[in-house]
């Protein structure tokens, strides 16, 4: 196994370290394990590229890993009461397009790659920083606008992207009809 897909992995296997230390109000390890996981998704692109060790497995596993912890983070955040339920809805709704629309593609075509656009990366990239932010609320203090801006901010692109992502794949299977 090359070592991205490996990278890739560690982000996977950090995602229930994160939530076991997130649900045991263990606020410091789960923001540490969080950043690392974040860290990784960077990580193993780079690597992936730079070492020419880009692979199918690679480009299939990287956004599941991407999708299993923003998802994971919203959710646990929101059974705290710090992200509106609005926000889950929104998050999950825009991962059921995404998936939704890559098993049409797949069904329709056999094509199984998956191309991000940088709509999508800069909505994971929003997405991180408002985790990082609401990870930190207890250390921030009555800043809860910039806590708010941040998860608005977040939420427009997640929408944005969401829309892109549908967008583009109507248009894409339409070319294939």
């Amino acid at each position: 196994m090359s070592a991205p897909n490996m990278i890739t992995l560690l982000r996977i296997v950090l995602i229930p370290a994160f939530a076991t230390a997130f649900l045991y109000d263990q606020r410091g390890l789960a923001l540490a394990l969080f950043i690392l996981a974040a860290a990784t998704d960077a990580l193993d692109g780079f690597l992936a590229r730079l070492s020419g060790q880009q692979t199918r497995l690679g480009s299939f596993l990287d956004p599941i890993a991407d999708k299993f912890l923003m998802l994971t983070s919203f959710v646990l955040l929101g059974l705290r009461g710090e992200v509106p339920v609005w926000a889950l809805v929104l998050v999950f709704s825009r991962e059921v397009v995404i998936v939704g629309g890559w098993m049409i593609k797949h069904f329709l075509t056999r094509i199984s790659t998956v191309n991000p656009s940088g709509l999508g990366k800069a909505t994971t990239f929003a997405q991180i920083v408002t985790i990082v932010l609401f990870l930190l609320d207890p250390a921030l203090k009555d800043v809860h606008e910039v806590l708010d801006l941040a998860l608005y901010v977040a939420m427009a692109f997640t929408a944005l992207s969401g829309l892109d992502y549908l967008y583009r794949g109507v248009k894409e299977l339409e070319k294939r009809a």
